[in-house]
């Protein structure tokens, strides 16, 4: 325990709470098409090829912009871009309680929600930033931890949608997502140790070979546990007759 004090002091931990608490609820909303599957697949009458493309999109377009949001990140620093993110993923819940009429607009709220995918890397290194290099692993496992928020959507969204319906859930995420938006405007910090460097700097990573191991590694371990944690509600309940 007293170990425990030393890292929280040598840190600033409302930063790192902050940090959690946005990766939580945008880890939810990112398998949130997932947990509302087999409601949306019923609503549109999908073919199993539909459903799984519906599934994969946020996956997907959460993997892609986590690229550039880290860039941008490094920019305007990781807590406004962590506002500007949440703030885009609150309006495309609201998209999603609103407009979405057709599978198409499924689709397209999909893309929107992939930002939450994107939150990976700033949060892990808002909430590390202010540590030094002996506890920056325990604070980006904390932060890290995030990773809870799967659990969540797929308690909490599936006994919603049953009661009120599936595109409330969307409006109900909306209203949620203002508590992280609140907590990261009062409490967290921009770290110190921002590195100033150029887009061409940024892009070097991009060639180093360890890079692209790692991310090899990283696509079949994670890549795995959100694709099938996305997909299983689908599959429980096509094949085992499980209640949405």
């Amino acid at each position: 325990m007293a170990s425990f004090k030393t890292f929280l002091k040598a840190g600033h931990p409302p930063t790192l709470f902050a940090s959690f608490l946005y990766f939580d609820f945008c880890f939810a909303i990112w398998v949130l098409n997932g947990a509302m599957a087999p409601f949306i697949s019923e609503t549109f009458n999908l073919s199993p090829a539909e459903k799984g493309f519906m599934v994969s999109v946020p996956i997907l377009a959460g993997a892609i912009m986590r690229f550039p949001l880290g860039v941008l990140a490094q920019y305007i620093g990781r807590k406004n871009a962590a506002l500007t993110e949440m703030g885009l993923i609150f309006f495309s819940l609201i998209f999603g309680f609103f407009m979405v009429p057709t599978y198409g607009n499924v689709l397209a709220m999909g893309v929107f929600l992939g930002i939450a995918g994107a939150s990976f890397g700033v949060a892990l290194s808002l909430g590390s930033g202010w540590f030094p290099p002996k506890y920056k692993g325990l604070a980006m496992g904390i932060a890290g931890a995030g990773n809870s928020g799967t659990v969540l959507a797929m308690l909490f969204a599936p006994p919603l949608a049953e009661a009120y319906g599936w595109q409330f859930v969307y409006g109900i995420g909306a209203l949620f997502m203002l508590l992280p938006i609140l907590v990261m405007i009062i409490f967290a910090k921009e770290p110190p140790d921002r590195e100033h460097q150029s887009l061409k700097e940024h892009l070097a990573c991009l060639f180093q070979k360890d890079g692209w191991v790692f991310n090899l590694i990283y696509i079949i371990t994670f890549g795995g546990f959100i694709g099938l944690s996305s997909f299983l509600p689908t599959y429980y309940y096509d094949n085992f007759g499980v209640s949405k």
